[in-house]
C-alpha cells in the first residue's frame, strides 16, 4: 500500500492506493459519513478493497474532505462527490484504466452511484464496468439523481442494519432500471461485525464473470 495525496477542490486529499501489477483494472472506494466517524480505514471499506485486490484489481482508498489528513470541510453530499471525481482524476492521470469499478458503504455508496451516473460525460472514454453498494443510505442521499443506473450493479444488504432501515433499501433496489443484483445477508448489521467473510464471498460470487 502507498500513502498519498492528490489535489481536491477543497484542498489536498488523503489517499492509500494499492496496486496490481500488470492489471488494467481499478476501482475506487467511497467511505460512510464523514461527520458519523467514516473514514478510509472503515473495516467495510478495507474488506471490499481487499476483495477487489484478491481479484486482481487495483484499489484506490481516500478520505473525504476534512477527514484524517484531507483539507477542507464536510462538503454537503456535493462537495464529497467533487472529491470522489477528484480521486477519478488522480487515477486517469496516472494509470491506464482499462476498467473502472467504483464502490461505496452507506453514504458513500451514493457518492460512488453519483460519479458512475456522470462518467460518460465526464470520461467518455472510460468502461465503467459495475457499481457495489453496501448498505446504502437511500434515506439520506439523493439517489434518484444518480439512476437510472448506467452500469451493471449490486446492492448489499444486511437483514439487522440497524442504521439503514432494511426494507427501504430492499423496495428501492427493487424498483432500480436496469435491475441490480440484491444480496440479502440476513444476519449482517450495518457494519456487518461477525459477516466480513459472507459478504466478501459473496462480493466474489457477484463479481466472477468479470475475472
Amino acid at each position: 500500500m502507498e500513502k498519498i495525496i492528490f489535489n481536491g477542490q477543497a484542498g489536498a486529499l488523503q489517499g492509500a492506493w494499492h496496486p496490481v501489477a500488470g492489471s488494467g483494472d481499478f476501482l475506487i472506494i467511497c467511505h460512510p459519513h464523514p461527520l458519523h466517524d467514516g473514514t478510509m480505514d472503515n473495516k467495510v471499506v478495507t474488506t471490499v478493497a481487499r476483495t477487489y485486490q484478491d481479484m486482481g484489481v487495483n484499489v484506490l482508498r481516500f478520505n473525504f474532505r476534512g477527514v484524517g489528513q484531507s483539507e477542507g470541510l464536510y462538503g454537503d453530499i456535493a462537495g464529497e462527490v467533487q472529491d470522489c471525481q477528484s480521486a477519478l482524476q488522480w487515477l486517469t492521470q496516472h494509470e491506464d484504466v482499462k476498467r473502472l469499478f467504483l464502490a461505496g458503504f452507506s453514504f458513500g455508496a451514493y457518492v460512488a452511484a453519483k460519479v458512475a451516473y456522470e462518467l460518460k460525460q465526464d470520461y467518455p472514454q472510460l468502461s465503467m464496468e459495475h457499481l457495489l453498494l453496501v448498505a446504502p443510505s437511500v434515506i439520506n442521499s439523493p439517489f434518484e439523481s444518480a439512476t437510472p443506473l448506467v452500469c451493471p450493479t449490486t446492492v448489499i444488504m444486511g437483514g439487522k442494519d440497524e442504521v439503514v432501515p432494511y426494507q427501504e433499501v430492499s423496495d428501492w433496489s427493487d424498483g432500480l432500471y436496469p435491475p441490480a443484483e440484491f444480496i440479502d445477508l440476513p444476519e449482517a448489521s450495518h457494519f456487518f461485525h461477525g459477516q466480513l467473510v459472507l459478504m466478501k464471498k459473496e462480493i466474489k460470487r457477484s463479481l466472477a464473470s468479470y475475472f
